[in-house]
């Protein structure tokens, strides 16, 4: 077990410095150089104080007071509040949690932080559970095991890390997408989202729909061509910027008859920019997203899409953890919440 002097003896520091890193002491800072020292060492050697032991020393917890005490981390979204996706399991979660009689302690967004602000923030927020939900890291993972005994996972991706999770199955939504379009008339599919460059033993979730257009790809013997795929971000501007320099750079007739979109966020910036090239949709270039956001079936045309329970997940996430702390349960569930596909205006065209 890796203790602060290790740290200290590897940073060439006292230990005292070392904890007053960790504990973010305002009164007595040490030197940024020092402080991304002692942090780099931390995530190196996997240095992870136990947060409810410190809490029962200082006299935070109090038994009678621990029930409803649960955080919870979206590592996918800079902005909740503005998330179409992620702010819906946000209110699920919080709806649930009332009628559990249980407290939010904290909706934490950790979009781009670095491993030392994600720490920072987690264990100055006590709580006795987490729901997370977006893409993490291993060293986060590790991080998170350390300081919480319960631990629900809710999202379209499984992590299968030996925690409960909460999943609608993006992969086998992506391929039910993907047939749809295949049963359309079209031999010429393209991949719009997320594209994992290396997936090495850090990068926990690796991208499952982007993997499902693979998949169904090769079992239907059609090709995959790099002119087919493109690398964005899961949102309206980056897919809008991603699709516009695509149109520009390849010949009319190479472009795919019909895209899948990893979420409706790229969906919408990839209808702007077909839109402004004069492509009919979806005519020339038919679309399917994945979320069914409100937005989806208000748009012109109207968002074929992926219909996920989005509200469901947050709820069925509290349920099970609820479950974790009332029975004492100490093995890992798995929960499959159904999908639909939604056919609207954007795929509903049979190709000649």
């Amino acid at each position: 077990m890796v203790k602060l002097k290790d740290i200290a003896e590897k940073a060439g520091v006292s230990v005292s410095t070392v904890s007053r890193v960790i504990n973010a002491d305002r009164e007595r800072p040490a030197s940024k150089e020092t402080s991304d020292k002692i942090w780099a060492l931390v995530k190196e050697l996997g240095y992870i104080p136990n947060q409810n032991a410190k809490n029962l020393v200082k006299g935070a917890i109090d038994s009678d007071k621990v029930k409803g005490s649960i955080g919870c981390i979206f590592t996918s979204t800079i902005d909740l509040n503005n998330d179409p996706f992620f702010s819906c399991i946000g209110l699920g979660i919080q709806e649930e949690l009332r009628n559990q009689g249980y407290n939010l302690s904290y909706a934490l967004s950790t979009y781009n932080m670095s491993f030392s602000e994600i720490y920072n923030q987690i264990v100055s927020k006590p709580a006795q559970g987490v729901i997370v939900t977006g893409r993490f890291e291993k060293s986060v993972l590790d991080l998170l095991k350390q300081q919480f005994t319960h631990i629900v996972y809710t999202g379209v991706n499984a992590v299968n890390a030996g925690f409960d999770e909460v999943i609608c199955d993006g992969y086998e939504g992506a391929k039910t997408a993907l047939n749809h379009l295949f049963d359309r008339g079209h031999k010429r599919i393209g991949y719009i989202g997320y594209v994992p460059e290396k997936v090495t033993e850090d990068v926990l979730i690796n991208e499952h729909r982007y993997k499902a257009y693979c998949d169904l790809m090769n079992e239907r013997s059609l090709a995959i061509d790099e002119y087919q795929i493109i690398h964005t971000k899961l949102s309206t501007t980056e897919a809008y910027r991603n699709m516009l320099e695509y149109l520009e750079q390849i010949e009319p007739s190479e472009i795919p008859s019909a895209f899948y979109c990893a979420n409706d966020a790229t969906a919408f910036g990839v209808m702007k920019a077909l839109r402004e090239k004069n492509y009919r949709i979806p005519e020339d270039v038919a679309l399917v997203g994945l979320d069914d956001v409100e937005m989806a079936s208000f748009v012109t045309p109207s968002l074929s899409t992926i219909s996920i329970p989005r509200k469901q997940l947050g709820i069925r996430a509290v349920k099970v953890l609820v479950d974790q702390f009332e029975t004492g349960r100490d093995y890992a569930m798995h929960i499959d919440i159904p999908y639909k596909l939604k056919i609207r205006e954007s795929s509903n065209y049979k190709k000649p």
